[in-house]
């Protein structure tokens, strides 16, 4: 069987299951453990991995990478699990900074394939997932797949570390799986996901709360919503531990000297977490070891320490790779600047990077899409807030119409709703009577045609957000081999935020 197919049986089981999972949310963790045993995966081999798990609304991801390049350039070999991807699925694992080559990833992928064909499932179609008696079928879903993957290629590499990024909440992430992590890590918290995660500040921190692990040490930055503090700190007390703020990067002695705002939280999250496990594991310490001891734990949020950043800690921030976050390419006359953000705040975030890295003389254009619940008008009045609009485009997050995707195509019938969505997006913007041109296309391969068509040889600016999805498309359309060249050089995107690493 091809590892075309493979992945098309996987994605077809998990669309046929979709109208159960929220219903069964409680249930990802237990199946997902289930599908490591069935590989022969044990507790003691999770452990062994001395994992950072990483929850969060905004910047999880980039405190991921951070995290990673610094163990990494302080000599220790790293696994890396992150979502989604942008162009092809193998991106969500990472083997020392690098994603893991289509070779390897098909390996692994037919490896774990074979085995689970081999698993004698009984059948139980008849018993709901989430009530006793179930037996999940004999091949995991999809995302299901993808994280057991990860683990178990981490194990079989012998990684020295691994940092695993949550998915989607935190409790009952597939992910969640970990009993001894050495390190969690709770990044901004805001409203995503909301009828999945709940409405409210606090109902969110709860989900996001939900790795925090027995007397393992957490993390978290200076937060937006400080409603969410009584909650970490809720469940830190009841896992007997305790939660920790890192300071701002500024009150370090030797910051990095940043060219945007967006990741000044993130790298100082980063700088602790590496710090901390460095510390657990220097002298190949247990997980245990590194937990809290009584005398550490307080009843506030207690502080951590700024410090000297060494320098295989600047290396790593300087040469971190993280693709379509504050990424940028150039084409000619015309410039894009990529950014995947999709919450209000980070959409904030957004506006201000593309502002202080374009001038008010070049023609502005904004290229803009949407998923699920988010809505787009929210988001444009933030934009518009920051910086001037001379074209508004709307697409659906499709690369383009002629060809097919090298990861996979959007299933035909969400292909139609998205391009529906986006069009109506266009209308309803034109309505609101604002002055600002618009147009819709039905890929970013058309809107990216119709702006180098009408530069007319003028200088031009294009901001690229509102979804992780649309990135991918607009990377597929502007950089088609951007996963091949980032094995060989650091990629124009989240290093360039770095301009130095002196004092």
């Amino acid at each position: 069987m091809s590892l075309q197919s493979v992945a098309a049986t996987v994605k077809t089981s998990e669309k046929e299951s979709k109208s159960q999972q929220f219903s069964v949310r409680n249930s990802n963790v237990a199946v997902t453990r289930t599908y490591l045993d069935r590989l022969g995966v044990t507790t003691e081999d999770l452990d062994a991995l001395k994992i950072i798990h990483v929850a969060g609304t905004k910047g999880k991801g980039s405190t991921c990478a951070l995290t990673e390049s610094i163990l990494r350039n302080c000599g220790y070999s790293t696994g890396f699990t992150s979502s989604p991807h942008l162009m092809e699925v193998r991106e969500r694992i990472r083997l020392n900074g690098k994603v893991m080559s289509r070779e390897l990833f098909s390996h692994y992928f037919h490896e774990l394939w074979d085995k689970f064909e081999q698993c004698e499932v009984p059948d139980t179609e008849s018993v709901p997932p989430g009530l006793p008696g179930y037996v999940p079928p004999k091949f995991p879903s999809f995302l299901k797949y993808i994280v057991v993957m990860a683990y178990y290629v981490f194990i079989k590499e012998k990684v020295d570390v691994a940092v695993v990024e949550v998915g989607l909440g935190g409790r009952y992430d597939c992910t969640n799986l970990i009993e001894h992590p050495t390190l969690t890590a709770v990044t901004h918290l805001g409203f995503d996901h909301c009828s999945i995660l709940g409405h409210t500040i606090e109902e969110i921190a709860g989900e996001k709360s939900g790795i925090i692990k027995q007397g393992v040490p957490v993390y978290t930055v200076p937060q937006h919503y400080t409603a969410s503090y009584p909650v970490l700190e809720q469940h830190a007390r009841n896992m007997g531990t305790s939660v920790i703020r890192v300071p701002p990067l500024s009150h370090y002695p030797n910051p990095p000297s940043l060219t945007s705002e967006t990741w000044s939280d993130n790298i100082s999250l980063a700088l602790q977490l590496a710090k901390r496990w460095l510390d657990c594991n220097i002298n190949q310490n247990t997980n245990t070891e590194c937990q809290l001891n009584g005398e550490e734990l307080t009843t506030d949020i207690g502080k951590a320490a700024p410090f000297e950043i060494p320098e295989p800690f600047l290396r790593g921030i300087r040469t971190c790779q993280w693709p379509g976050r504050n990424h940028v390419i150039q084409r000619d006359r015309v410039t894009y600047y990529l950014d995947g953000a999709h919450t209000p705040v980070s959409i904030g975030l957004c506006s201000r990077w593309f502002k202080s890295h374009t001038s008010d003389s070049r023609r502005k254009v904004l290229l803009v899409n949407t998923r699920g619940e988010r809505q787009l008008s929210d988001f444009l009045d933030i934009i518009r807030r920051d910086i001037r609009v001379d074209l508004l485009i709307f697409c659906p997050n499709i690369a383009s119409n002629n060809v097919v995707v090298k990861d996979c195509e959007w299933p035909e019938d969400l292909k139609k709703s998205m391009v529906e969505k986006a069009r109506l997006n266009k209308e309803e913007w034109c309505d609101t009577g604002s002055g600002t041109p618009a147009l819709f296309f039905s890929s970013v391969e058309e809107g990216v045609e119709h702006i180098e068509k009408t530069s007319n040889n003028t200088e031009t600016d294009v901001l690229i957000t509102g979804s992780l999805h649309l990135i991918g498309s607009a990377l597929q359309v502007l950089h088609p081999t951007f996963l091949d060249d980032g094995e060989r050089e650091v990629l124009k995107s989240g290093a360039q935020l770095i301009q130095s690493a002196e004092v």
